[in-house]
C-alpha cells in the first residue's frame, strides 16, 4: 500500500517534470485512482473467495493479497511511465493526443470494471 500511495504522490509532485499540463496530471490521477479502487475491490474478492472470483486471467480466480498488491503497484508504475514516455517517442506526431487516448481508454475501462463490481456487490478492502 505504501508503494501505491508513494506512486500517487510521485505523480503529483513530479508532474511538472513530465512536460505535460494540468489536464495530463488530472487524467493520470484519475487513472491511478480507478486502479486503486479496482485493487481494493480485488482485495475484497481475495477476502471473499467463497462468494466471488477474479476475472483477470493474469491474477487468476483467487489471488493472494500479495499478488494483488504487486500486480497493481506494477500496473500503476507501468501506466504512468508509458504516459510519460509517449512524449519521448520520436515518430509519434501529436503525443498529447495519444497520451489522452491512452489515459482516457484506461479511465473508461477501469471505470467500467469498478462500476460493474460495485453493482454485483463487491465492496472495498485494504
Amino acid at each position: 500500500m505504501k508503494v501505491l500511495l508513494s506512486t500517487l504522490m510521485f505523480i503529483l509532485i513530479c508532474s511538472p517534470c513530465f512536460a505535460w499540463d494540468k489536464e495530463d496530471t488530472v487524467m493520470q490521477v484519475a487513472v491511478v485512482s480507478l486502479l486503486l479502487a479496482d485493487m481494493s475491490q480485488t482485495l475484497y474478492i481475495s477476502d471473499h473467495g467463497d462468494e466471488y472470483r477474479e476475472l483477470n486471467p493474469i491474477l487468476g480466480e483467487h489471488p493472494s493479497k500479495n499478488e494483488v498488491y504487486t500486480y497493481f503497484a506494477l500496473g500503476i508504475i507501468a501506466h504512468t511511465a508509458i504516459s510519460y514516455l509517449i512524449e519521448k517517442i520520436p515518430f509519434i506526431e501529436n503525443p498529447k493526443k495519444w497520451r489522452r487516448i491512452w489515459q482516457g481508454s484506461f479511465i473508461i475501462v477501469e471505470g467500467g470494471v469498478v462500476a460493474r463490481n460495485s453493482m454485483i456487490g463487491i465492496g472495498f478492502s485494504y
